[in-house]
């Protein structure tokens, strides 16, 4: 089942995203509020502080989106459960979250639409930067004992439960007796060494922190559900993004400019992340890494779609064509 706060956060979202249809008085569209000029139009973009979102800053220091005209202002927010209703509403004009989160809004008609290629999950274990911790001296020796245990996600049903779900199911795991539990991404490693939950769901930098005290790794949970996942994309309202066709094309061609540039310029990564993260420079030069590429692994988003109704998240899978925009 859905989690109580993403239900809460849709029924918002839902409310918001009508009271905003029709108004035709903002500049931007869609309730947006952009600030835009006939030179220059401002988005804010919801985005969560960890290194998935690195291309984007980069981007704003190459200069890829001011040469589209476009200033872009970073809303940082813990997930996609807290951006979804922000664009809907049209206090942000773009988020950043996670592709579960926006298949369960698109099966339940809110209007999101992906635009752009946020983060993949890498093609093999070497090139993971995400993985299931769980203590190096714990109880939990293989994946098998974590049956009846509790699992640390960031968000209940995103795609941290979905893909550790499938990664582990595949592994011979009874996955109906795993239980889930909200932490926040920094706070995975306390939550792990003080007993708190008996595995967690951990992305870099936090992983790298994690195998360097007391935790180890036992599944590199987006690799094993699908190499080259698409893990978390852009996206923006059905009607920001009719009413404002040439602002968001502006947008996916300077993030794609940038997806590129973060992939090829790793130095340029681990320098960035100091500046809107509190990752310190000598933690920074040795995580590994994100995966990024402008172009969008569609197959991997129907396989979570169809593991996310497997699973309860969703009633009805949503049309891929209508929730992905189509150039």
């Amino acid at each position: 089942m859905v989690g109580r706060g993403w239900l809460v956060a849709l029924g918002i979202a839902a409310a918001l995203a009508m009271a905003g249809c029709g108004d035709d008085d903002d500049s931007s569209g869609g309730g947006g509020g952009g600030g835009e000029t006939a030179e220059q139009t401002t988005l804010r973009v919801g985005v969560i502080p960890i290194a998935d979102v690195a291309p984007l800053y980069l981007g704003v220091k190459e200069g890829f989106f001011e040469d589209q005209g476009l200033t872009i202002e970073p809303q940082l927010a813990e997930g996609g459960a807290a951006i979804t209703p922000a664009v809907l509403s049209g206090d942000f004009q773009i988020g950043f979250s996670n592709t579960v989160s926006l298949l369960i809004a698109a099966s339940k008609d809110l209007p999101v639409t992906i635009i752009s290629q946020g983060v993949l999950g890498g093609k093999t274990a070497d090139e993971a930067w995400a993985d299931l911790l769980v203590l190096k001296d714990g109880p939990i020796k293989a994946p098998k004992d974590l049956e009846g245990k509790t699992i640390a996600v960031n968000t209940l049903s995103n795609v941290c439960e979905v893909t550790i779900k499938a990664s582990l199911a595949d592994m011979g795991v009874d996955i109906e007796t795993l239980k889930f539990t909200e932490v926040p991404f920094p706070d995975m490693n306390a939550a792990l060494e003080a007993n708190r939950v008996d595995g967690a769901c951990v992305v870099e930098p936090f992983v790298s922190q994690g195998l360097a005290g007391k935790a180890k790794g036992i599944d590199p949970f987006y690799v094993n559900t699908a190499p080259d996942l698409t893990v978390a994309t852009y996206f923006t309202s059905k009607q920001y993004a009719s009413e404002n066709p040439e602002i968001v094309q502006k947008f996916v061609t300077a993030m794609e400019q940038s997806l590129e540039f973060a992939q090829s310029n790793p130095d340029a990564v681990r320098e960035v992340l100091g500046e809107y993260t509190e990752i310190p420079p000598e933690v920074a030069q040795n995580i590994k890494l994100p995966q990024w590429r402008a172009d969008l692994t569609t197959d991997t988003i129907e396989r979570l779609s169809a593991l996310s109704l497997e699973y309860g998240l969703i009633e009805e899978q949503p049309d891929l064509n209508e929730l992905i925009a189509q150039e």
